[in-house]
C-alpha cells in the first residue's frame, strides 16, 4: 500500500515538472536571456474534439477540427492560445494521448496544468451526409460552462463548419467574459 502511494505521487511530481519544464522551455529566447511574459488574462487550451460515431471516415477528424479551431482563435484580440504541442505533450505525460476522448475533469487537471484558465471541449457527429460540430467553453477554475457554440451542415462542408465555430467560439468568448 505504501508503495503505491509513493508510486502516485512520484507520478505526480513527473507530471507537474513536465508541465513546469513545458511552460518554461519556450519563455525566453536565445539562451533564456527574455523574461516570461506575463500570464494573459484569456489563455485557452483546445483539446481534440470526441468522435460520437466513429467511421473510418471521421478517424482523427477531432484532431483535425481542433487544429483549426486553435488556428482561428490565436489571432482573435485578446484570447491567447496554448501551443498544441504542449498540449499533446502533457496529455502524452500522463497517458492520455490526443483522442479526443478526455472527460471534462481530467481536461480541467490538464488545463490547470498548462495554466489554462479556458479549455475548449467538443464533440461532432457524422451522420449520413450530415455532420454537427458542438463545442463548449469552460473555465478551468470552476468547471463552468461560459459559452458554447453548435454548428450543422453537409459534411464535405467541415471546412466551413470549423470556420462557422470559431466564429461561435468568438462571439461566445464576447458575451461571457
Amino acid at each position: 500500500m505504501r508503495d503505491r502511494r509513493m508510486k502516485q505521487g512520484a507520478k505526480l511530481f513527473l507530471i507537474a515538472a513536465a508541465a513546469m519544464f513545458l511552460m518554461f522551455a519556450g519563455a525566453g529566447g536565445a539562451g533564456g536571456a527574455e523574461p516570461a511574459k506575463a500570464s494573459p488574462s484569456f489563455l485557452i487550451a483546445v483539446f481534440p474534439l470526441e468522435d460520437l460515431r466513429p467511421s473510418a471516415e471521421t478517424e482523427g477528424l477531432g484532431e483535425v477540427l481542433a487544429e483549426g479551431i486553435t488556428d482561428g482563435l490565436s489571432g482573435a484580440p485578446g484570447i491567447h492560445v496554448v501551443e498544441r504541442q504542449r498540449l499533446k505533450a502533457v496529455m502524452d505525460e500522463i497517458g492520455l494521448g490526443m483522442s479526443g476522448a478526455v472527460d471534462e475533469k481530467t481536461a480541467v487537471r490538464v488545463g490547470k496544468l498548462l495554466g489554462a484558465n479556458h479549455l475548449l471541449l467538443g464533440s461532432f457527429m457524422k451522420f449520413r451526409s450530415q455532420v454537427r460540430v458542438n463545442a463548449r467553453i469552460v473555465r478551468t477554475e470552476t468547471g463552468e460552462i461560459t459559452g458554447t457554440a453548435k454548428v450543422t451542415g453537409k459534411f464535405e462542408d467541415i471546412l466551413e463548419l470549423e470556420e462557422k465555430v470559431v466564429a461561435g467560439i468568438l462571439s461566445s468568448c464576447n458575451r461571457g467574459e
